[in-house]
């Protein structure tokens, strides 16, 4: 039997990995990850990843320089007792890695946060249109009215393209920003999401939604909430490291951050919500 593979996995998924062995379904695979549904309760989404692919809170780290070969959509594998099992090779858990949940950003001064805003709709560009737009304007004041949001965040749920579409992307750097403001609309946003996700979107991006309603992120969206709490020089760089993530997937986080920041706060709101949407050529400012 081949020596297994060892991977650095996520706490978040660590109930899956050391229960009892169940099948697995490999739903997406791309050159850096294969994303695999376990057939459990909580139908749990586990990702297969390179070191260099983008570490999303239920990955498993293929440690070292060998890459196994990607296994096609539909492939049945095994999860539990500590391993993957897929297409006769094994992956172990070797150590565990705890996926960022940032706090504390509702202790910001409005200040700074100002600033940050100030900064952010300046020189990174809106990614959604203006239908994407207005829907986050429906979101933004059903939420600070106790309105209901259902037919909003339904037109943002599975707009774009791709395993995370664009509308996702948004609603999941929302959620991660509200749980970091620790904003009581939080709840709110993840009961309307969880509700119409499954029937809306792809079985990845659900699953990526369910961690973002935990507080749960990307490192490059940490260290982005970071900056804009501690830090003003830090941001261009924080921002930059966030929009080389997927295609448009860190432009749709960095974009749901400010939605959450409208959400919480009036006064930002009017800046955020008003704001002339940049030129293409303006984002590469962050880069």
């Amino acid at each position: 039997m081949a020596r297994p593979y060892p991977v650095a996995a996520s706490s978040s998924v660590e109930l899956a990995l050391v229960g009892p062995p169940r099948s697995a379904t490999v739903v997406a695979a791309t050159r850096q990850a294969v994303y695999l549904c376990v057939d459990d309760p909580d139908r749990t989404m586990i990702s297969l990843i390179t070191p260099d692919a983008v570490r999303v809170p239920c990955a498993l780290v293929v440690e070292g320089k060998t890459t196994p070969a990607r296994p096609t959509p539909g492939t049945i594998g095994t999860v539990g007792e500590g391993s993957l099992v897929i297409d006769g090779l094994t992956f172990r858990v070797a150590r565990w890695w705890r996926p960022p949940r940032p706090r504390g950003l509702g202790a910001t001064p409005p200040s700074r946060l100002a600033a940050a805003v100030r900064w952010l709709t300046a020189s990174v560009a809106d990614p959604l249109d203006e239908t994407g737009r207005a829907a986050v304007a429906e979101l933004v004041h059903g939420l600070r009215r106790g309105e209901p949001i259902h037919p909003a965040g339904g037109r943002l749920l599975g707009r774009g393209p791709g395993l995370t579409p664009l509308g996702d992307d948004v609603l999941a750097g929302t959620l991660v920003g509200l749980n970091a403001l620790g904003s009581p609309a939080t709840s709110v946003l993840a009961a309307a999401v969880a509700g119409a996700a499954p029937d809306a979107t792809t079985t990845v991006s659900v699953a990526l939604l369910r961690h973002a309603a935990r507080g749960e992120c990307i490192p490059q969206f940490a260290e982005l909430l970071d900056a804009i709490a501690s830090s003003e020089t830090a941001l261009p760089r924080a921002a930059g490291n966030l929009l080389a993530v997927g295609h448009c997937s860190g432009a749709g986080l960095l974009h749901g951050v400010l939605v959450a920041l409208a959400i919480t706060h009036e006064r930002l709101a009017l800046d955020i919500l008003s704001a002339v949407p940049p030129t293409p050529a303006s984002a590469g400012t962050a880069a």
